[in-house]
């Protein structure tokens, strides 16, 4: 009997690997620096043990037969939002945090279909100043090292 699981517990199994190659290079981390990613790890780790679960619960339930209808014109919108992340990237990488992310948090509210752009410029100045004012302000971190523009943002 050829039974097939279905793709969740795929999912599931390489986000446990994930999860364990993460927890296993954080664990080498000296000091406090290794409690977020140590943390991150195990809170994904059990989201992916979920997500396992679940997809045995499916394979149980439908018997092994799935349709599964994985086309690259059923998938454009995970490539385009691929794409808007990459874009996100060079931007962030090579022009400034404070540019690339209302650019990015703007076309991705847009392509995720938030219809009032209203809302869409309120999140966006929100993040942006608390972002802000929790980083740069309060922790002091050198964001302003990072891209072309950077220097305008820095405090002194």
């Amino acid at each position: 009997m050829n039974k097939q699981l279905h793709r969740d517990v795929w999912v599931g199994v390489v986000l446990l690997i994930f999860c364990v190659v993460v927890f296993a290079v954080a664990v080498q981390i000296s000091g406090q620096a290794a409690y977020l990613p140590i943390a991150l790890s195990i809170l994904m780790a059990l989201c992916a043990l979920v997500i396992t679960i679940n997809g045995l619960r499916k394979t149980k339930e439908q018997q092994g037969q799935f349709q599964y209808a994985l086309t690259v014109k059923g998938s454009k919108h995970a490539f385009m939002f691929m794409l808007f992340i990459f874009i996100y990237y060079l931007l962030f990488r090579y022009v400034s945090y404070w540019v690339a992310t209302p650019v990015f948090i703007i076309f991705a509210q847009k392509h995720l279909r938030l219809k009032s752009w209203w809302v869409n410029l309120l999140i966006t100045a929100l993040y942006l100043i608390i972002s802000y004012f929790l980083f740069v302000v309060i922790l002091k971190l050198p964001i302003y090292k990072v891209g072309v523009l950077g220097r305008y943002f820095r405090i002194v």
